[in-house]
Formats: C-alpha cells, sequence, structure tokens
C-alpha cells in the first residue's frame, strides 16, 4: 500500500466517527437552522432595511450561522485528536508504517472535509429559505470552504500542542471559538462593528478567518462582485497559514507522543 494511500485510510476512520454520530449531527443541524430563523427574524425587524447591500437581515445572518457550524464541526476533529492522545489511539496509529507527517495531514484532511460536509449539509437547508445560495456560485466556493475548514482545525492542533492532557484542551477550545466566533461579522456588519471599536480591531475581525468565510457567501447571495470585507486571496493565505500552524503542531505532539509514548 502506497504512503498516500495510508494516509487515506486513517483519514477515512477518522471521518468514520462523523458520521457514526449522525444522530447528534442532525440535532446539531436543527439547532443551527433554529438559531438561523429565531435570531434571523426577530432581528430582521430590528435592523436597517439594507445591511450591506442584502435585503435583510436574515439574508446577512445565515451565512454566518453556516460558517460557525463549519467552525465548529473542524473543531470537532481536535477534540477527538486529543481524545486519541489520551486514550492510546494516537498512540497505535504511531505502531502502524505511516510517517509523522501522514498523520498529521490525515487529521487536517479529515477536518477539512467533515466541516465542509456539514456546511454543505447546512448550506442546502438554508437554500430553502435564501434561494440564492442554490447557486453554481455557492458549489465554487465549497471548494475554498474546504481549505478554510483543514486552516481552522489548524487552531484545534494548536490547542492540542499546548493543553496536554486533562480537561484543558476543551477550556482552551471554549474560549478560542468564543473569540473568533465574537470577533467577526458573523452577526453583525463591518460598519456596525467599526462604530464601536477602534480600527486596529476593526481590521483584525476583518482578516478573521470566520468573517472572510461569512462574506464570501453574503457575496454570493447578493450577487455583487465585491465585498468591502471579504478578499480571496486573505482568506487562502489566513488559512493556508493556520493549515501550516496545524501541520507543524501535530507533527511536534506526535513526535513527542513517539519519544515518551505519552503526552
Amino acid at each position: 500500500m502506497s504512503q498516500l494511500n495510508k494516509m487515506f485510510q486513517i483519514t477515512r476512520v477518522d471521518l468514520s466517527y462523523f458520521f457514526r454520530t449522525k444522530w447528534l449531527v442532525g440535532t446539531l443541524l436543527g439547532l443551527n437552522i433554529t438559531d438561523m430563523l429565531v435570531v434571523g427574524i426577530i432581528y430582521k425587524g430590528m435592523m436597517p432595511p439594507a445591511i450591506e447591500g442584502l435585503l435583510n437581515y436574515f439574508q446577512f445572518y445565515a451565512p454566518g450561522v453556516i460558517i460557525t457550524g463549519l467552525f465548529f464541526a473542524s473543531f470537532d476533529v481536535g477534540r477527538r485528536v486529543h481524545l486519541g492522545l489520551t486514550e492510546g489511539v494516537s498512540q497505535y496509529y504511531l505502531t502502524l508504517p505511516v510517517s509523522l507527517d501522514e498523520v498529521a495531514w490525515a487529521h487536517l484532511l479529515s477536518a477539512g472535509l467533515g466541516g465542509t460536509i456539514y456546511a454543505g449539509l447546512l448550506t442546502m437547508m438554508a437554500a430553502v429559505l435564501v434561494p440564492q445560495l442554490a447557486s453554481l456560485s455557492t458549489l465554487v466556493l465549497i471548494l475554498f470552504l474546504f481549505v478554510l475548514s483543514m486552516g481552522l482545525s489548524g487552531v484545534a492542533a494548536v490547542l492540542n500542542l499546548f493543553s496536554r492532557t486533562g480537561d484543558r484542551y476543551f477550556v482552551f477550545a471554549d474560549g478560542i471559538q468564543t473569540l473568533m466566533v465574537s470577533m467577526s461579522t458573523v452577526a453583525y456588519p463591518i460598519s456596525v462593528i467599526g462604530s464601536y471599536l477602534p480600527s486596529p480591531l476593526v481590521t483584525m475581525i476583518q482578516l478573521n478567518p470566520l468573517s472572510q468565510g461569512a462574506e464570501a457567501l453574503r457575496v454570493v447571495i447578493n450577487g455583487a462582485p465585491s465585498s468591502p470585507v471579504f478578499n480571496l486571496p486573505s482568506l487562502m493565505l489566513t488559512s493556508l497559514v493556520l493549515l501550516g500552524a496545524g501541520v507543524v503542531s501535530y507533527r511536534h505532539v506526535f513526535t513527542k507522543l513517539r519519544e515518551v509514548g505519552k503526552i
């Protein structure tokens, strides 16, 4: 079996956990759609008629929910890696004839696929309420969201590097997830954020990969050629930087695991 096939085998096993929890995934999808409906419809009457070129707040908020779902789904692989490190699954992987790089890339690839699948399901459900999402542009964008999902999983890899054993990973993950979602344009347009926060912080929010992903979907819905926030090179660069950090972090974790036998 080639080295690439071995990596895909680990990816397949890792991703299979995503489908084994189909009832949980279904519940989370239902909660996301409920959040989209409740918040979107309630805020719809409280926001100006046009938000960043969109017709109403519901159309603005729906992409934010989709990208948040992608973020949490890609992070779930980091949780499974953490459990694997403490329960001996990762130690087993390292006894196989695979390199450290292949194990690291397998987990990141699994996270990318898991996040993209979840976001894709959420997008199909949201398209019933926002028909503009059912377009060729959305299908093309999914490819870039796959890279974004892998990049976001790199953040989880960095957390695994510093959390070690115990519940610290979950504490760190909750903190990072809350910070990244809060400091983004998931729920509020950049024009509103700029009215309350200093410009350096606004720039960081614009560069937040969650902001970039949400704004990319809003460009699709609006049918506009550009957005004051979305920038495809910025989205790809940020995602690739986070992905690189994830590869380095997982490689360091697995190197230590191979040498010491535990984290």
